[in-house]
């Protein structure tokens, strides 16, 4: 009996579409198959389920392949090429188990060892089998749609091998699921114990133990119904799998793993069965428009791309509220963040079209904005004809016509020094201070003053353009004009220090961040003998608190005595209570005694020297902190100024912070070779004081 429903043959349709079914599959199991070696390549967990993956692609593969043969043959080697992946499952799917199993510090003896050697052996045996050899799959039943090889002498041993393998690797999944402590890594595993039927379920031929049965179109119509279905719950329990195996071996926040496999799935492999699809689906198109195949191709596949990445736009806020969910209002802040921090090339670009703009308004060629950074000005953008960089580069007293226009500051509204009132602002903002300019080595120079909402004072920069005349004689229009480009390159120094500050609080958050990372990998599953002393691991170390290099400043201002270093946090450093045993048990002295060395770890070479650059940080930390002298003297020493002295410092104490912890994290015996006696002295002159 002929299946038909309004002029459609029902096996035809079925077939169609199991096809695009099976296309989805192979698409999705690739797709995860990429993203886990991608992403989670170094987990062996990872490994071995991108191993399963392109085992089930291949069988799928084959699966489409056979909705277009036109010929037994073709048929008979597409289904042995999909025994390959067939033949392969059962050890993949052990050994997939037992790296899950070892996640849970759960010793696999040399029982499993063997197993999986015995699952693997016999695997590569029947896949030999199958594709040269009649003895576990036979000649080819090609009844189309329906074609499938006839079962071998051996095929009864495969499946009693293949269902026992599945089963062992089910209880080994199962065994890890019972050693989960939290109710997170419980539910991962839950999620995984599900999707871990998937493969069985859609790669093991079916037809083939049902052989002749499937005779007939109403059998036939059965098979395709199931297969469907089946089909479907496969693409469903691999997506599971995934979601699970994407956590592995990633130190990334759950959240941010969450987001990257959504937008990978909605971008990559949602678009790629959309087009598939479309395409399958052409033929009947083509007939019923009567247009050639190519254009309704093109036209098609563009729509597809095109439409779904709109989707994907419009919906990204519903996409964010799935994910996030609580953390929406911090996640919206960090994007803002993102979007609103000045990197130095925004800064040069807003400065330099600024900067264009008053030079056409003033008529004048050239112009500049410096920023002030410690005792010295950084130009920070310059538009003008060539040369024009090196022309005010050429000019070494900047500084001190920056402070002439200070201190000739005329009061508010004196037009005729082409000054103008500040533009209102919120009383609780900072604001840009409005000075008049001066004529200064042929360029007209504007203070940029940070005003504070108590009033106090802050120089950010100057800005400079080449002057007209000796006196800057401008229109009321000029005047508000300039005013207003003043108060917007002053805002934008202002923005970009405040910015700056942000900068170095993340350069000194980002190591403690690493670090809960690399601690939220770590899962204290029991074991039978912990060699890992977890109470080191998860004991946080003051090298990763943002003040450290702040506490190494206050330990060395009180080097020889003071509660900045006998109440010191540095105390808690693991170097300094290996160090109690020098230091006859006491801390302070353990401290010092650690300071010492790392001072002495800065030490170049050979004989001191205070006049070479090499030993200028070390000499600035002995003179400084060990022998006490003062900042003015120290200075007068080394031929340097004091404001370069306190630059250097910091520096200095910076290198400090940064041997310390490599001290913390490294060999801590090895690194404590200096005592009292080798170590760091007072000056003679100094003994005396504190």
């Amino acid at each position: 009996m002929r299946w038909a429903v309004a002029g459609w043959n029902v096996l035809e349709v079925l077939g169609f579409l199991n096809g695009l079914v099976a296309s989805a599959v192979v698409i999705l199991a690739f797709s995860l198959m990429a993203y886990t070696l991608t992403y989670n390549f170094r987990h062996p967990v990872a490994r071995r389920f991108a191993l399963l993956s392109a085992l089930v692609m291949v069988v799928y593969a084959a699966e489409v392949a056979l909705t277009r043969v036109d010929s037994a043959q073709a048929a008979d080697r597409w289904l042995r090429f999909q025994w390959l992946g067939i033949a392969l499952i059962p050890w993949a799917y052990y050994t997939f188990s037992n790296g899950l199993l070892r996640t849970t510090n759960y010793r696999t003896g040399p029982r499993r060892r063997w197993v999986s050697g015995l699952a693997g052996a016999l695997s590569a045996l029947s896949a030999g089998l199958a594709l040269f050899t009649h003895g576990l799959v036979g000649p080819v039943v090609y009844a189309p749609p329906i074609a499938f090889l006839q079962a071998g002498p051996l095929f009864r041993p495969f499946a009693l091998f293949f269902a026992l393998a599945v089963l062992l690797a089910f209880h080994n999944v199962w065994k890890a699921r019972s050693r989960c402590l939290t109710e997170t890594s419980r539910k991962r595993m839950t999620y995984l114990l599900l999707g871990f039927v998937a493969p069985g379920i859609g790669t093991f031929p079916y037809l083939i133990a049902l052989g002749k049965s499937t005779a007939g179109d109403t059998a036939g119509v059965l098979v395709f119904l199931l297969s469907i279905l089946g089909n479907m719950a496969v693409a469903g329990l691999l997506v599971l799998m995934a979601y699970t195996v994407a956590h592995f071996g990633v130190l990334t926040p759950d959240r941010v793993v969450r987001y990257r496999l959504i937008r990978f799935f909605t971008r990559g492999p949602a678009v790629a069965i959309l087009v598939i699809l479309a395409i399958q689906t052409l033929p009947t198109v083509e007939r019923i428009l009567g247009i050639p195949r190519d254009m309704v191709l093109f036209s098609v596949i563009t729509g597809v791309i095109v439409l779904s990445q709109l989707v994907l736009s419009v919906t990204k806020t519903l996409v964010d509220r799935a994910i996030y969910r609580e953390d929406r209002e911090e996640i919206a802040w960090l994007r803002e963040l993102d979007r609103r921090l000045l990197t130095s090339s925004d800064l040069r670009q807003f400065l330099e079209n600024h900067l264009t703009s008053l030079c056409e308004l003033l008529r004048v060629p050239a112009g500049f904005v410096a920023s002030v950074v410690g005792p010295d000005l950084v130009l920070e953008a310059v538009v003008g004809p060539p040369g024009t960089r090196e022309q005010i580069l050429a000019v070494h007293d900047w500084s001190e016509g920056l402070n002439r226009a200070l201190r000739e500051r005329a009061g508010p509204g004196n037009g005729a020094n082409g000054h103008s009132p500040p533009v209102p602002m919120e009383r609780d903002m900072p604001s840009i201070h409005h000075y008049p300019p001066i004529h200064h080595q042929g360029f007209w120079i504007w203070p940029l003053v940070e005003r504070s909402a108590r009033g106090k004072e802050t120089v950010l920069g100057v800005l400079g353009v080449q002057a007209r005349t000796e006196t800057p004689l401008l229109t009321l229009e000029e005047r508000q004009l300039v005013a207003q480009m003043v108060d917007r390159i002053g805002l934008a120094l202002m923005d970009r220090r405040l910015q700056k500050q942000v900068f170095v609080a993340l350069r000194r958050i980002i190591p403690g961040i690493d670090r809960i990372q690399a601690m939220r990998g770590v899962v204290p599953y029991a074991t039978e003998d912990a060699e890992v002393p977890l109470g080191d691991l998860l004991e946080p170390s003051p090298i990763h608190n943002p003040e450290f290099e702040s506490w190494v400043k206050d330990a060395l201002s009180h080097y020889w005595g003071g509660p900045k270093l006998s109440q010191s946090p540095l105390i808690r450093l693991r170097v300094v209570g290996r160090a109690l045993e020098k230091a006859d048990g006491n801390p302070t002295k353990a401290l010092r005694l650690v300071l010492g060395q790392a001072i002495q770890r800065l030490r170049p070479d050979g004989k001191q020297d205070l006049s070479t650059p090499e030993w200028l940080l070390y000499n600035i930390l002995e003179m400084r902190f060990v022998q006490g002298r003062k900042v003015r003297e120290i200075a007068e020493r080394l031929a340097i100024s004091e404001s370069d002295l306190y630059r250097k410092q910091r520096v200095a104490i910076g290198q400090v912070a940064q041997i310390l912890a490599e001290m913390e994290q490294n060999d801590w015996e090895a690194l404590l070779e200096v005592d009292e006696e080798n170590g760091p002295r007072r000056h003679p002159t100094e003994e005396g004081s504190p």
